[in-house]
């Protein structure tokens, strides 16, 4: 079929008007060992950590190389016809007749059938999407977004044999210890936490791991009652065994609000002159925005009945 300038799965099928799934990607790649032909359907893509466990290290070839190779531009690579060239297929295509390019330039062939017109070795090499079967039980594999907060890896025996890190094997010989390694990264807690506890004016910490338990917010450092009182507070929360942290910057009131907000710390204790002249002061749970005005002498105890405590 001739498909002039249409190189991309979705030209050839918008142009011949089939969907990318009766169509055969092949992907030109460099391996340590030589060059390897991927294919898989047209719908999918070639993943590369899968591929590189049956192949080894490999990179993309550059479009100079695939001519060189192939004798074909990319964008018109079919798996028909490589004989010098070792063939990397995707279980799928075992089976059903495709489109793929005619390894010649702006042409496609169809009806390609796996070991009519081209042979292949076959293995899972594509990348796994919402809706396909599951290799194992044969449901519907859903994909969900997720916050990676630990990893496993597989050294293998790269550090135990450069270590002489060795057991005694049932014959008694000495083997290299096969290795692994496994962690949770706080950093990542953090992050993942920060991602499903925050709002439009910033990070609402969950308690369990919050930076402090209380910010106190003095908002005129230059009130002496008010300044009494914050440093009376502060410390008896510290006796209280609370984590305070304590805004004393000589910044305007809206900037403290903005950047308690921002911070996120579960509780706010603020105190102004205002208040401080009925004796009270403002209390705020910064996840729910409720607040509550009560005697300062109260103050140590609704923190702890408000931190559940």
């Amino acid at each position: 079929m001739h498909t002039p300038e249409k190189r991309t799965v979705q030209e050839v099928s918008k142009f011949l008007k089939l969907s990318p799934e009766y169509f055969i990607k092949s992907v030109l790649v460099i391996a340590d060992n030589g060059p390897v032909l991927a294919l898989v359907r047209g719908d999918q893509e070639v993943h590369e950590k899968k591929l590189a466990k049956i192949i080894g290290n490999h990179r993309p070839a550059q479009k100079t190389e695939v001519k060189e190779i192939l004798g074909v531009e990319a964008g018109f690579i079919g798996p028909m016809g490589h004989k010098e060239i070792r063939i990397v297929a995707d279980s799928c295509l075992k089976s059903g007749a495709y489109v793929s390019g005619a390894n010649k330039q702006h042409y496609h062939l169809k009806g390609i059938r796996a070991d009519r017109d081209f042979t292949a070795e076959w293995h899972d090499i594509h990348i796994a999407r919402q809706g396909e079967a599951c290799t194992r039980c044969g449901a519907e594999l859903t994909v969900e977004r997720v916050i990676e907060i630990g990893n496993i890896f597989k050294l293998g025996t790269k550090y135990s044999a450069a270590l002489k890190a060795v057991f005694l094997d049932e014959q008694g010989n000495e083997r290299p210890i096969i290795m692994g390694s496994y962690g949770i990264g706080p950093a990542r807690i953090a992050a993942a936490a920060i991602e499903q506890g925050h709002d439009k004016d910033g990070i609402i910490w969950p308690r369990s791991i919050a930076p402090f338990d209380v910010e106190l917010i003095p908002l005129n450092m230059h009130d002496q009652a008010t300044g009494e009182t914050a440093e009376r507070l502060y410390q008896e929360l510290r006796g209280a065994g609370i984590d305070v942290l304590m805004d004393d910057r000589d910044e305007r009131a809206g900037v403290k609000f903005k950047d308690a907000d921002l911070i996120g710390i579960p509780t706010q204790v603020i105190i102004g002159e205002k208040n401080l002249k009925e004796g009270l002061i403002e209390i705020k749970v910064r996840k729910t925005k409720e607040a509550v005005r009560v005697k300062v002498e109260a103050g140590i105890e609704t923190v702890k009945v408000m931190m559940g405590n």
